[in-house]
């Protein structure tokens, strides 16, 4: 309900700065976005300030039951309604992924969702709160630059390019090189009752590698051989930062089925000749045989009257 208030209110603000009706929906998302992910990193800074209690650092990189980020709740009715705005949030994004058709954006989405939910219920308050933290912030990062490059010319390569190096930087900074060393290893060192976690938390790590940058990329240089197979066209830049895949997917299907109908329509057309020709020919020979037997017929009487002249002569 908060989104869609906003996406009106939005809306309204971008009429009068007279920007066209098909970027409303896309700038929404990207500012929606940023303003819950930024407000989700400054409450959740405030929270683990004053509602947490104070974390050792030398118990940072301790494993299996010493670590401490696998502390219990301190106020379990709080971290319980943080949990749930949080998941509420990632089904919003995972039904706009859905309605976009981005299949493995949505996957994502709901994984994270479940992971949340099993911190919820395993009561890891620390393991979610500095997770949260995190994400939030690589994801306001990245909205802030997909929101400038969907502002920018396509003309404008090398600011694209430089958007581009930026988010990869991030994302590996993130996912190659955060979490794995302070998520990752103390998750598969935790104890047996912790399986739920691990699972899930698997489960969404392989879904972000699957939807990094990186892999799109790689994704563009062997399968996008051609500009018709992409909606970044024949720049792999472009490619990494379209999210508009769905109306790409449209117009190529019309695309495709015009030149279906134009190629059958060509073919009709060779075919009504063909039989307009085959018919004139009918016609013609029927038109001979016509005359054939006509002439037959003339010959024929001509051939009797002769024979009835012959005896009156006699």
């Amino acid at each position: 309900i908060v989104f869609l208030y906003f996406k009106r209110l939005l809306k309204g603000l971008l009429r009068l700065g007279r920007v066209q009706g098909r970027n409303f929906s896309q700038l929404a998302q990207y500012l929606w976005n940023i303003c819950f992910n930024a407000t989700a990193m400054l409450f959740l800074t405030l929270y683990r300030i004053l509602l947490m209690r104070p974390a050792d650092a030398s118990d940072k990189y301790f494993p299996q039951y010493n670590n401490v980020i696998f502390a219990s709740t301190c106020d379990a009715g709080k971290f319980e309604v943080i949990t749930l705005v949080l998941v509420a949030f990632e089904v919003v994004t995972a039904v706009l992924h859905l309605s976009k058709c981005d299949y493995s954006e949505a996957f994502s989405n709901a994984l994270y969702g479940a992971l949340l939910m099993s911190c919820l219920w395993l009561r890891l308050e620390t393991y979610s709160v500095q997770l949260n933290f995190h994400v939030a912030m690589y994801r306001t990062f990245r909205e802030l630059l997909l929101l400038c490059s969907s502002q920018m010319d396509a003309a404008a390569h090398t600011h694209l390019t430089f958007v581009v190096t930026v988010t990869i930087c991030t994302w590996c900074y993130l996912f190659l090189n955060l979490l794995p060393f302070e998520f990752l290893i103390p998750t598969l060192n935790a104890r047996k009752d912790h399986f739920p976690l691990k699972v899930w938390f698997w489960l969404w790590y392989c879904s972000c590698i699957w939807n990094s940058p990186l892999l799109k990329l790689l994704y563009h240089k062997i399968y996008h051989t051609y500009p018709y197979d992409c909606a970044g066209g024949a720049s792999a830049v472009r490619c990494i930062l379209s999210d508009d895949w769905q109306r790409f997917r449209h117009f190529r299907n019309l695309e495709h089925a015009f030149c279906e109908l134009k190629l059958h329509l060509s073919k009709e057309n060779v075919h009504s000749t063909h039989t307009n020709d085959s018919a004139n020919a009918q016609a013609t020979a029927f038109q001979t045989i016509k005359c054939v037997v006509a002439l037959k017929r003339k010959l024929k009487r001509l051939r009797e009257n002769r024979e009835l002249q012959h005896p009156k002569d006699e």
